[in-house]
Order: C-alpha cells, then structure tokens, then sequence
C-alpha cells in the first residue's frame, strides 16, 4: 500500500461494551476527527442490539453496510475474519486486538501459555489435539487461512506483531488503543495517603488470586468486581498496588488504567507484559509465572513494600507513556490508513 484510504468501514460486534469494542470505536472516531469517511458497521447477527452507552462520546456512526468499492479499507476485528471473504475491491485489514482469544491461536494459548492452576477439562491433552485438528480443518474449509495471508494485519500490541510475523509470517502494522481516562498530574501522584492493599481484576486471574488470598489471608485484597467505573478508578485511586497475573492476551487496559491513577502495577511476566515495548515497567515487576507464580506475587509484593516510593518512581516511564497513547494512537492510525505507511512494530528506537 501506498497511499492512504478514501473510507475506511471498522466492523463491530454491536451493543458489546468491552476493551476490544471501544478500540473499534476509537479507531472510527480518530479517523474521522483527522479529516477521514469513517463508519462502524455491526457484526452480522448483532444489528439489533441496542449501542453501547458508555461509548456514545466517540465520533463513530454506523454504516448500514460495507461498500466493496478501490480506495476503501475495511477492519475487522481477529475473530470476525471471515467477513473479509467476499472483498473484492477493497482492501481488507485483521486487527489483531486480544490474540490469544482469536480462533487461529486460541488452541495454541491453552497449550503453552496457561498455568497449571488455570486449566480446565477442555485443556487436557487429547482434547487440546482434537480441538487442534478441528481448527486445521475450519481454516481450509471456510477459507480464513487464505484470508489471513492475504490480508493486511493491524496489532494492538508488539506481542501480536511478533505473534504474526512468527505463525503467519506477515508483517503488520501497529495500531494500537488508548486508555480513556484522565490520568493524575505526575507532582500529585505518591504513596501517601494510600491504602497498603491489592486490587486486581478477578476476570484475568481468578485462580491465581484465589490460591493467594487462602496463603496469605492477612493481606488485603480488592477485587474490581461489581463496581461503576468511578468506584474502580477511585479503588486504583487510593490502593498502593494494582496486581495483573491474568495472561495478558493484548496491551491490557487496566493496568494502564491503574499506572494512570497512581497505583504500583505488578504483572505476570507472560503475553503481551513480557515484553518492554508493551509495558515498560522494571523487570522487578514482572511476577515469574514458574515455578510457583503465586509464590513469586508474593515475593515481589513484598520488595514494593519494603520501598513503595522507590517502586512509584520506578514506573514514571510507564505513566508517561500511559498519558501520551491518544496521541501516539492518532499517528499510528494516520500512518496506516492517511499516509499508508505499513510495517511498525511499535518498538521505540534505544536510547
């Protein structure tokens, strides 16, 4: 590709209110606030689900339909690839947004990337290999595996890139997401005043955090369950620590959420958080998910505590990277669709 796009049109599952959505919805609403034709177009099946609420600050209206016509790109994201099957004008994109939940990799997460302490039934061998041979079958059968090598590809995150280019040997292009929260001036954010507990989000690491809390059932614990999104962000406004040991599938936003409010973000050092370029935080903070992650949480719980305000400070790269996503959104977005250059993996150059 050498030139940008007249139109762009962003498939979504429509009505669903979740961080995969509302990346849809940026993407649409950059577009279009940098001088572009851009529309959301519902996910078949999903027409008449009423719109997200929470979305409704976005410039991102709906188009009934794709029009398959030169100069028009069309994303969806990687589990609706499918939709990309009857183009033939037009330039179609896989954005590659949660990647170990996308069907081509989804078999291989529960593989290699689950813990012990996560698996399931349908995660013991002999069901792993029929799963796997099913999946081989449904990639030549409906066609997605052509489709996937000749489309282009968009990643969330660096992790997906490199996920790419490795499994399907495409290189695609970042863009990304941004976190949509006001984060709190640096020369206000310190460790006074919060309270010693943990918060972290039981949807990613429920059995994990489980196993901790009956070890070590002296520590406070806060999930971020059951709340508005003002109570969560005053949980992560006033807690010492936000702890992420779920698989980071993408560029997680709730831990950027917490760096953004002034908690100390611990992750699991697996997915997307094993990796600088994603989250760069000190690798003090990444928990090792081997051979005991929860003992390994534990241990490095305990040397954020034994200095809180050396590990804040620690983090002030993160937090200015946190701050400045919408704006380094919009220029990945510019650069793939507006001036059509193709290829970045999101990495900064060293310094």
């Amino acid at each position: 590709m050498t030139h940008g796009f007249d139109i762009v049109y962003v498939y979504y599952p429509r009505g669903l209110a979740t961080g995969g959505p509302e990346a849809l919805h940026q993407l649409v609403d950059s577009l279009r606030r940098q001088g572009r034709e851009a529309y959301l177009v519902a996910v078949p099946g999903t027409e008449r689900a009423p719109r997200a609420q929470r979305y409704a600050h976005y410039d991102a209206p709906e188009a009934p339909r794709v029009v398959d016509s030169a100069g028009t790109a069309v994303v969806v994201p990687e589990t609706q690839a499918l939709l990309l099957k009857g183009l033939r004008r037009a330039t179609g994109f896989v954005w590659w947004l949660s990647i170990d939940y996308a069907p081509r990799f989804v078999i291989e997460r529960a593989r290699s990337s689950t813990l012990p302490i996560e698996r399931t039934r349908s995660s013991r061998a002999p069901l792993l290999q029929a799963r796997f041979v099913k999946r081989a079958l449904r990639g030549i059968l409906t066609g997605e595996d052509a489709i996937l090598r000749r489309a282009g590809h968009l990643a969330q995150s660096h992790y997906a890139w490199s996920h790419v280019f490795a499994h399907l040997g495409r290189p695609g292009t970042i863009v990304s997401d941004y976190t949509p929260i006001t984060p709190l001036p640096e020369d206000e954010i310190t460790t006074d005043g919060r309270i010693p507990r943990i918060t972290y989000n039981p949807a990613k690491s429920r059995e994990i955090m489980t196993e901790f809390a009956r070890r070590w059932p002296g520590i406070e614990l806060l999930p971020l369950q059951g709340m508005t999104g003002d109570e969560v962000a005053d949980a992560l406004r006033t807690s010492l620590v936000y702890l992420d040991l779920g698989t980071h599938p993408g560029k997680d936003r709730m831990p950027r959420e917490a760096a953004a409010l002034g908690a100390i973000v611990l992750v699991a050092n697996r997915g997307a958080a094993a990796n600088g370029v994603d989250v760069p935080i000190p690798s003090v903070h990444k928990v090792e998910v081997l051979p005991d992650v929860v003992l390994n949480a534990k241990r490095a719980l305990d040397t954020v505590f034994t200095d809180p305000a050396a590990a804040l400070a620690a983090q002030a790269e993160y937090r200015a990277r946190v701050a400045g996503e919408r704006e380094a959104f919009d220029d990945e977005v510019a650069a793939a669709f507006i001036r059509g250059t193709t290829g970045s993996d999101g990495a900064r150059p060293a310094r």
